[in-house]
Protein backbone atom coordinates (compact mmCIF):
# COMPACT_ATOMS: atom_id res chain seq x y z
CA UNK A 1 0.00 0.00 0.00
CA UNK A 2 1.23 3.59 -0.85
CA UNK A 3 1.12 6.64 1.33
CA UNK A 4 -1.62 8.00 -0.62
CA UNK A 5 -3.38 4.99 0.13
CA UNK A 6 -2.46 5.04 3.80
CA UNK A 7 -3.56 8.21 4.05
CA UNK A 8 -7.61 7.38 2.21
CA UNK A 9 -7.57 4.42 4.68
CA UNK A 10 -7.32 6.68 7.69
CA UNK A 11 -9.75 9.29 6.29
CA UNK A 12 -12.37 6.27 5.18
CA UNK A 13 -11.25 4.82 9.07
CA UNK A 14 -13.08 8.23 10.00
CA UNK A 15 -9.92 9.71 11.22
CA UNK A 16 -9.60 13.11 10.54
CA UNK A 17 -6.68 14.40 7.95
CA UNK A 18 -4.72 17.23 8.70
CA UNK A 19 -2.07 19.37 6.48
CA UNK A 20 -0.13 19.68 9.68
CA UNK A 21 0.38 15.67 9.30
CA UNK A 22 1.82 16.17 5.33
CA UNK A 23 5.23 16.11 5.84
CA UNK A 24 7.93 17.00 3.27
CA UNK A 25 8.29 13.35 3.04
CA UNK A 26 4.88 12.38 2.35
CA UNK A 27 3.99 15.18 0.04
CA UNK A 28 7.61 14.09 -1.91
CA UNK A 29 6.15 10.59 -1.89
CA UNK A 30 2.97 11.10 -3.28
CA UNK A 31 3.84 13.43 -5.78
CA UNK A 32 7.17 11.97 -7.44
CA UNK A 33 7.29 8.06 -6.49
CA UNK A 34 3.19 7.50 -6.37
CA UNK A 35 2.51 10.29 -9.44
CA UNK A 36 -0.84 11.70 -7.37
CA UNK A 37 -1.62 15.21 -8.42
CA UNK A 38 -1.88 18.29 -6.38
CA UNK A 39 -5.50 18.23 -6.95
CA UNK A 40 -5.70 14.74 -5.91
CA UNK A 41 -3.65 15.29 -2.49
CA UNK A 42 -5.82 18.48 -2.51
CA UNK A 43 -9.18 16.26 -2.38
CA UNK A 44 -7.71 13.64 0.04
CA UNK A 45 -7.04 16.55 3.12
CA UNK A 46 -10.20 18.90 1.86
CA UNK A 47 -8.06 21.69 1.00
CA UNK A 48 -7.67 24.13 -1.78
CA UNK A 49 -5.28 22.68 -4.67
CA UNK A 50 -3.18 26.12 -4.73
CA UNK A 51 -2.30 24.97 -0.89
CA UNK A 52 -0.82 21.65 -1.61
CA UNK A 53 0.83 23.60 -4.93
CA UNK A 54 2.59 26.07 -2.67
CA UNK A 55 3.28 23.34 -0.26
CA UNK A 56 5.14 21.17 -2.56
CA UNK A 57 7.19 24.05 -4.29
CA UNK A 58 7.88 25.46 -0.64
CA UNK A 59 9.83 22.00 -0.48
CA UNK A 60 11.19 22.49 -3.61
CA UNK A 61 9.68 19.39 -4.81
CA UNK A 62 9.00 19.45 -8.16
CA UNK A 63 9.43 16.52 -11.50
CA UNK A 64 12.49 18.54 -12.84
CA UNK A 65 14.10 18.54 -9.19
CA UNK A 66 13.45 14.96 -8.45
CA UNK A 67 14.61 13.73 -11.93
CA UNK A 68 18.16 15.54 -11.34
CA UNK A 69 18.62 14.22 -7.87
CA UNK A 70 17.38 10.98 -8.47
CA UNK A 71 19.31 10.15 -12.04
CA UNK A 72 23.01 12.16 -11.04
CA UNK A 73 22.54 10.97 -7.43
CA UNK A 74 21.17 7.19 -8.42
CA UNK A 75 18.61 7.16 -5.85
CA UNK A 76 16.22 5.02 -7.69
CA UNK A 77 16.22 1.38 -9.47
CA UNK A 78 15.72 2.89 -13.16
CA UNK A 79 18.43 5.25 -12.76
CA UNK A 80 20.55 2.46 -11.39
CA UNK A 81 20.21 0.82 -14.31
CA UNK A 82 20.90 3.21 -16.70
CA UNK A 83 24.09 4.61 -13.99
CA UNK A 84 25.02 0.38 -14.49
CA UNK A 85 24.58 0.62 -18.61
CA UNK A 86 26.87 3.99 -18.74
CA UNK A 87 29.07 2.39 -16.54
CA UNK A 88 29.27 -0.64 -19.22
CA UNK A 89 30.02 1.43 -21.80
CA UNK A 90 32.02 4.04 -20.54
CA UNK A 91 34.85 1.43 -19.34
CA UNK A 92 36.00 -0.31 -22.27
CA UNK A 93 39.37 -0.42 -23.54
CA UNK A 94 38.21 1.48 -25.85
CA UNK A 95 37.45 4.77 -24.28
CA UNK A 96 40.91 4.40 -22.07
CA UNK A 97 42.71 7.24 -24.53
CA UNK A 98 38.99 9.67 -24.27
CA UNK A 99 38.89 9.10 -20.67
CA UNK A 100 42.18 10.29 -19.77
CA UNK A 101 42.55 13.09 -21.79
CA UNK A 102 38.83 14.44 -20.25
CA UNK A 103 40.52 13.83 -16.70
CA UNK A 104 43.61 15.23 -17.19
CA UNK A 105 41.75 18.79 -18.87
CA UNK A 106 39.31 18.25 -15.87
CA UNK A 107 41.68 17.89 -13.17
CA UNK A 108 44.77 19.57 -14.40
CA UNK A 109 45.16 21.58 -17.46
CA UNK A 110 41.91 23.62 -16.56
CA UNK A 111 42.77 24.94 -13.47
CA UNK A 112 46.13 27.03 -12.31
CA UNK A 113 48.42 25.58 -14.46
CA UNK A 114 46.93 26.74 -17.41
CA UNK A 115 46.85 30.49 -15.88
CA UNK A 116 50.97 29.33 -15.44
CA UNK A 117 50.62 28.84 -19.42
CA UNK A 118 49.15 32.05 -20.07
CA UNK A 119 50.43 34.12 -17.67
CA UNK A 120 52.39 37.25 -19.49
CA UNK A 121 55.67 36.20 -18.12
CA UNK A 122 55.15 32.35 -19.76
CA UNK A 123 56.13 30.76 -17.05
CA UNK A 124 55.28 27.55 -19.09
CA UNK A 125 56.30 27.10 -22.37
CA UNK A 126 54.27 25.40 -25.12
CA UNK A 127 56.83 22.38 -25.31
CA UNK A 128 56.43 22.37 -21.15
CA UNK A 129 52.98 22.30 -21.46
CA UNK A 130 52.93 19.18 -24.16
CA UNK A 131 55.26 17.96 -22.30
CA UNK A 132 53.26 17.89 -18.32
CA UNK A 133 49.47 17.26 -21.22
CA UNK A 134 51.42 13.85 -22.36
CA UNK A 135 52.48 12.79 -19.10
CA UNK A 136 49.31 13.37 -17.20
CA UNK A 137 47.19 11.47 -20.14
CA UNK A 138 49.64 8.94 -20.17
CA UNK A 139 49.86 8.16 -16.30
CA UNK A 140 45.79 8.40 -15.96
CA UNK A 141 45.48 6.26 -18.48
CA UNK A 142 47.03 3.57 -16.53
CA UNK A 143 44.90 4.28 -13.70
CA UNK A 144 41.90 3.96 -15.60
CA UNK A 145 42.91 0.74 -17.78
CA UNK A 146 43.49 -0.93 -14.11
CA UNK A 147 40.18 0.05 -12.92
CA UNK A 148 38.49 -1.38 -16.35
CA UNK A 149 40.31 -4.37 -16.11
CA UNK A 150 39.74 -4.24 -12.34
CA UNK A 151 42.96 -4.94 -11.33
CA UNK A 152 41.98 -3.54 -7.69
CA UNK A 153 45.32 -5.15 -6.27
CA UNK A 154 47.77 -2.93 -8.83
CA UNK A 155 45.80 -0.02 -7.82
CA UNK A 156 45.52 -0.41 -4.27
CA UNK A 157 49.61 -1.01 -4.31
CA UNK A 158 49.67 2.48 -6.10
CA UNK A 159 47.44 4.47 -4.51
CA UNK A 160 49.20 3.48 -0.75
CA UNK A 161 52.18 3.23 -1.90
CA UNK A 162 52.27 6.73 -3.52
CA UNK A 163 50.85 8.32 -0.46
CA UNK A 164 52.58 6.78 1.53
CA UNK A 165 55.92 8.40 0.12
CA UNK A 166 54.48 11.50 -1.53
CA UNK A 167 51.11 12.84 -0.76
CA UNK A 168 50.36 12.13 2.93
CA UNK A 169 51.19 15.78 4.43
CA UNK A 170 48.98 17.45 1.35
CA UNK A 171 45.97 18.98 2.81
CA UNK A 172 42.76 16.50 2.45
CA UNK A 173 40.79 16.45 -0.44
CA UNK A 174 37.62 18.57 -1.10
CA UNK A 175 35.51 16.96 -3.90
CA UNK A 176 35.05 19.97 -6.61
CA UNK A 177 33.02 19.19 -9.86
CA UNK A 178 33.99 21.91 -11.32
CA UNK A 179 30.46 23.52 -11.73
CA UNK A 180 29.97 19.60 -13.30
CA UNK A 181 26.06 19.44 -12.18
CA UNK A 182 25.37 23.03 -12.75
CA UNK A 183 25.92 22.67 -16.05
CA UNK A 184 23.88 19.55 -16.40
CA UNK A 185 21.01 21.28 -14.61
CA UNK A 186 21.12 23.94 -17.06
CA UNK A 187 21.23 21.09 -19.93
CA UNK A 188 18.11 19.51 -18.62
CA UNK A 189 16.33 22.49 -18.33
CA UNK A 190 16.59 23.51 -21.95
Amino acid sequence: MGMFEEFEAKKAAGEALSLDDLTKEHLKTMFINEQKSDYMISQLFEVKESKITYRRKKYGITIRNSILDDYLLVKTDHAQEINNKVKAELLVEGNVTMIAKAITHFAFRNGPVEDMHAHPNNQLSEIDMETLNKFMVNRIAYIVKLIIEERWIELDFLIRNTDRWYGHRWDEAIPDDGNTRKIIELMLKK
